[in-house]
Formats: C-alpha cells, sequence, structure tokens
C-alpha cells in the first residue's frame, strides 16, 4: 500500500466514525499482508510525521476550557421579617425600603462574629439560626436576582449590642479628637489641632497600614464606612491608636471624622412625626433641613441661665425672653449689626477665649458651657414652636442645606438680645456644647 493510499483510508476511516464517538478518542488498526507489502526506501519519520498532522485535523481535541468565575451582586441589610416555612427574608437594607430575599435548601448559611468582614471566618449555620434584627448580606447570582440566595452571611443582633457597647466604652476612654487642618490622602498623612489643648498643640495622624475608617453621615445619621480622602480641612476627626514617645505623632488603628457646625437658626415649621424640623440659618438666611432622632439632646435653657449668659455678654443687659415669631427684639438682634453666626469649627466653636473678660459678675472666670447645658431640662420636640430661635449642633453637608442633629438648645432669646447691634456673634464663638462628633468607632 502506497503512502497515498494510507492516508486515503484513514480518511474513509473517519468518515465512517459514529456521530456519538466525536471528539472521543479513536484507535485505527490497519492490517494488511504480508505479501502485499512493498519496501519503501522513503524516511518512515516522514510518514509518521504526515500521519499524526492528518489525524490532529481529524479528532478534535479533548481538552476542556476554563470556566468563566461566576459574578455575584450583594444585598446588605437588617433582617425585618423570617418567613421560615416559605423561605423568605425581609430584608431592609440602610437607605431604601425593604426587599424580599429567598432561600432554599442549596443556600448556604454563614455565621460572621460581631464587626467582622472577612468572610474566610464565617462558620457554617442553618436558616433556624437567622432572626428579625439580625446584619445580612445576601449574596445571588448576577442577573438571577429573584432566585434563591446562594450565599446568606449574617451577624447576630445580640452580638452586635455588645460590640457597639464595648467600641462606645472604648472611644471615650482611648479616643482622640480634634480638627483636622490639612489631609494628604496619597502620604496618607493628616494633622490634627487638639481639641481643647492650651497652648494649641497640633498631632500628625499616620494612617498608613490597614486601619479602620469610618465618617458620620448627616443623611442616615450613623457612622459609615468611608475613605480617608472623604476627610478635608476643618472636620472634626476622633481617633485610637499609639503615640510616639514624643508624642507629636500617632500610628492611627482607627478613625473617624465628620463635618459637624454649630448653627443659630429661626424655626419655620416641624413635623414632629418625621422628627424634622425646617428653619432658617440666621447668619446666611438660607434654608436648612434639620432631623432628630432618638440619639439627639434636647435641652432648654431655663430663665435663670440663660440671663446669666447674657449678662456675661452684656453686663447692661436687664431684659428678659423676647417675643417669639421673629418680630420682636430676638428676630431684630439676631437678624441685624448682630449677626449671630455659627463659627466654622466643626464640634462647637473653640479657643476663642469664651466669656473670659467680658464684664459681668464672674468675669475672667471660664464657663463650662457644655456642662451647663447638660444640666439644663429636657424637652420634646413638639415643645417647640415655630418662629422660635435655637441652637443646633450636628452633623452637616457640605452645602449646609441638611444637619443631623446631635444637640438642640431652645431659649436662647435672651443671649440673641443681649448682644451688641454691631458686635461678633454673642458668644464670642464659643458655642461649644460638649462632644457632638466621634464615638460610635464604626458603621453601625
Amino acid at each position: 500500500m502506497s503512502v497515498r493510499q494510507f492516508v486515503q483510508s484513514a480518511r474513509a476511516a473517519r468518515a465512517a466514525i459514529p456521530s456519538d464517538c466525536a471528539g472521543r478518542p479513536v484507535t485505527f488498526l490497519y492490517v494488511t499482508r504480508a505479501s502485499a507489502v512493498r519496501p519503501y526506501t522513503m524516511d518512515m519519520r516522514i510518514v509518521a510525521s504526515g500521519l499524526l498532522l492528518t489525524f490532529a485535523a481529524v479528532i478534535p481535541a479533548t481538552a476542556q476550557q476554563p470556566q468563566p468565575k461566576a459574578k455575584y451582586v450583594s444585598l446588605i441589610g437588617t433582617v425585618e421579617k423570617v418567613d421560615a416555612s416559605g423561605k423568605v427574608l425581609s430584608i431592609k437594607p440602610d437607605k431604601t425600603d425593604a426587599i424580599t430575599v429567598k432561600f432554599d435548601d442549596k443556600t448556604q448559611f454563614l455565621r460572621l462574629p460581631a464587626g467582622v468582614t472577612d468572610a474566610k471566618q464565617a462558620t457554617r449555620a442553618t436558616s433556624e439560626e437567622v432572626s428579625v434584627g439580625d446584619r445580612v448580606i445576601a449574596r445571588m447570582r448576577a442577573g438571577e436576582e429573584g432566585q434563591p440566595a446562594v450565599f446568606l452571611y449574617f451577624e447576630k443582633k445580640t452580638e452586635l449590642a455588645q460590640r457597639k457597647e464595648k467600641t462606645v466604652e472604648e472611644w471615650k476612654q482611648s479616643g482622640i479628637s480634634g480638627l483636622a487642618t490639612s489631609v494628604d490622602p496619597a502620604a496618607k498623612k493628616i494633622v490634627m489641632s487638639l481639641r481643647g489643648s492650651v497652648p494649641p498643640k497640633d498631632l500628625t495622624l499616620d494612617l498608613s497600614g490597614n486601619i479602620d475608617v469610618t465618617r458620620f453621615s448627616a443623611d442616615t445619621g450613623k457612622n459609615e464606612i468611608s475613605t480617608i480622602a472623604a476627610i478635608h480641612p476643618g472636620d472634626q476627626v476622633t481617633v485610637i491608636g499609639q503615640k510616639n514617645a514624643d508624642g507629636t505623632e500617632i500610628k492611627v488603628e482607627a478613625i473617624t471624622s465628620g463635618f459637624y457646625k454649630t448653627l443659630p437658626v429661626q424655626i419655620t415649621s416641624i413635623n414632629a412625626a418625621a422628627g424634622q424640623i425646617l428653619a432658617t440659618d440666621i447668619a446666611t438666611k438660607k434654608p436648612i433641613t434639620i432631623t432628630v432622632n432618638a440619639q439627639t439632646s434636647l435641652k432648654k435653657l431655663d430663665d435663670a441661665t440663660a440671663q446669666q449668659l447674657a449678662r456675661r455678654l452684656n453686663p447692661t443687659f436687664q431684659g428678659g425672653r423676647g417675643r417669639r415669631g421673629g418680630g420682636g427684639d430676638a428676630g431684630g438682634a439676631a437678624s441685624g449689626g448682630g449677626n449671630f453666626a455659627g463659627g466654622d469649627a466643626p464640634g462647637g466653636f473653640q479657643g476663642r477665649g469664651g466669656f473670659e473678660g467680658r464684664g459681668g459678675r464672674g468675669a475672667g472666670r471660664p464657663l463650662d458651657l457644655g456642662k451647663i447645658i447638660d444640666q439644663q431640662p429636657s424637652i420634646m420636640l413638639a415643645d417647640l414652636k415655630a418662629g422660635e430661635p435655637i441652637v443646633v449642633a450636628g452633623a452637616a453637608t457640605d452645602d449646609l442645606s441638611k444637619l443631623q442633629a446631635l444637640k438642640l438648645i431652645s431659649g436662647v432669646e435672651p443671649i440673641l438680645r443681649a448682644a451688641p447691634q454691631n458686635g461678633p456673634d454673642p458668644l464670642a464663638g464659643n458655642w461649644s456644647l460638649g462632644d457632638i462628633g466621634g464615638g460610635g468607632g464604626g458603621p453601625e
């Protein structure tokens, strides 16, 4: 048989391969009589090479192509309802309405210790362990959001509460607060001016390494996971870390920040059910929406305290409270040259001398205004009235159109009226309402 005849025979044999054998290795066995074989002078290595090329073209490769990696989408929120029989969870994300998530026998339930984000530390669990109030991350395949979740990670409500209590206490005991005076995200450095230090002292914050970064949101009223780039000069920052030997630098382990403002405003309207106040910034005359929640401290200065503060501001002041509604002396003083303007320092007005040396009884002795306010009687949102001037402190949006109130004070009319008509802001830039920033230490 010639080489040409051999190749033709191979092709004929290939055509005879059953269709269900396609893609499988096939062995051909050719039998010839010895007498029919003619001697060849051709190098048989060439023949073998030609045969291999022929079979390579004839028989498909059997190697498997790598499968693309599955893509997932995540839903993060708090469990509002568990339907065990229907195998459905109602999950409430932080900023949207509740969403229904299905699960089935193939869904992998994985329990995470409170505050842990590393999925490798999760342990196997069951659907029976998930309950209302737990924090969950449901993972579904992209494009199959209506199908049962593939993975469902969860943190128990009780463990989260214990961790939060422990974290808040740790931040109170170990946290160091101040104002960011310069921020360099690329170098991971922040210079912070310490709060309450006399004389003022700057600290350099070393943010290199793996640190926890959170920021208080004026939209949600909670600390949210954030980045160094979100911190700006003038923001209030609180850190936990290790100081160097001379106390000039801190190797930061965790940092929380926020844009905090203390503002005098005049109430336009109140929606007690929604916890919302519409007001006008007395300094800028611009509208502002103030949100009040269960964590907001609402206080009212009693008559004696308000008069005392007013007389320290203006020793000749003898008046009582003005008329509400902005039409009386309070409104006139506020809208005139007195310009009751809030300071620029987040976390309350600081470091400008307060009431020292202003005349009146006790002149020359500094007042702890934050402590005084904390001792005042608490009020309800419904106790406030439209037209009433108040002072609010909290986390604000950059454009000052919204403020999440952490502290609110009413009964400030005498202080407004005591301000000299053409003087600076009535409290000389020292409306310090105590520690309104920091704390919490992480996303809730």
